[in-house]
């Protein structure tokens, strides 16, 4: 029993040898890791507030209400307004800045009903619209909820854009 175990000691060292020589030949032959150093950089500082790509922010008079829609990524690019009180819109869509006249809303919303806007217009060849389901009241207005925007390309294809969007109306200074 003896000769056994020593026999199994002998070739388990011999193989352990074995693994060590070709672990040293073997890490001759492949590129070495990179430093740790090299394998984290320090993080990059953060990045300031992008506005390229969107709508610049918009004023909005008091007694006046709006709708407003960033995109669900986590840029939340401000991408459409409309001042439902003066009638209207200002969407940013296929690289540029694109304002529409649209009928006054006179009416407020009811949670659980369709929303839809359709911006056309022909002759800038622009189709975009915007639908989704208007949300419970808010203290601060409206969610519009399930938001999609369509935006026709000039390829003749239809670029989706999921968004959350907000109805607010600002309030009138008493006094």
């Amino acid at each position: 029993m003896v000769r056994t175990a020593d026999g199994l000691l002998l070739a388990a060292g011999l193989a352990l040898s074995a693994c060590t020589a070709t672990a040293g030949s073997a890490s001759t032959q492949l590129p070495r890791p990179p430093a740790l150093s090299q394998a984290r950089p320090d993080p990059a500082p953060a990045a300031a507030v992008e506005t390229a790509g969107a709508l610049p922010p918009q004023t909005l008079e008091a007694g006046a209400c709006a709708t407003f829609f960033w995109t669900a990524d986590p840029a939340h690019r401000f991408v459409a307004f409309e001042n439902e009180t003066e009638g209207f819109a200002r969407v940013f869509a296929n690289g540029a800045e694109h304002g529409f006249y649209t009928p006054p809303r006179e009416a407020p919303y009811v949670a659980g009903e369709t929303y839809r806007r359709d911006y056309v217009d022909p002759a800038r060849g622009l189709d975009i619209r915007l639908t989704g389901r208007v949300g419970e009241p808010l203290p601060t207005g409206q969610r519009i909820e399930r938001v999609v925007m369509r935006v026709l390309q000039p390829n003749g294809q239809t670029r989706v854009v999921p968004l959350i969007g907000h109805y607010a109306c600002r309030t009138v200074a008493e006094g």
